[in-house]
């Protein structure tokens, strides 16, 4: 049976797979960059606005979420 941590990363890692594949068409840089190992552009200026500025903050956002849990859950031994 999965524990509580391992349902939380896999709830988390599907929304910011939907999130990344909203990004997709936005900007030179996809939403899904990281995970293909392109050029990833994090601090550069860019022009984005609005709804697609505010997923990638979140996008960011969940990512260091992610990385703490998994953190939590290795120390822990709750996987």
């Amino acid at each position: 049976m999965m524990g509580w941590i391992s349902i939380t990363l896999l709830v988390l890692a599907v929304i910011c797979l939907i999130i990344g594949l909203l990004l997709s068409g936005s900007g030179s840089t996809t939403g899904l960059t990281a995970l293909a190992g392109q050029d990833l552009e994090l601090f550069k200026k860019t022009k984005d606005r609005g709804f697609v500025k505010i997923l990638q903050m979140v996008m960011f956002i969940l990512m260091f979420v992610i990385f703490a849990i998994a953190i939590v859950g290795a120390v822990t031994g709750a996987y």
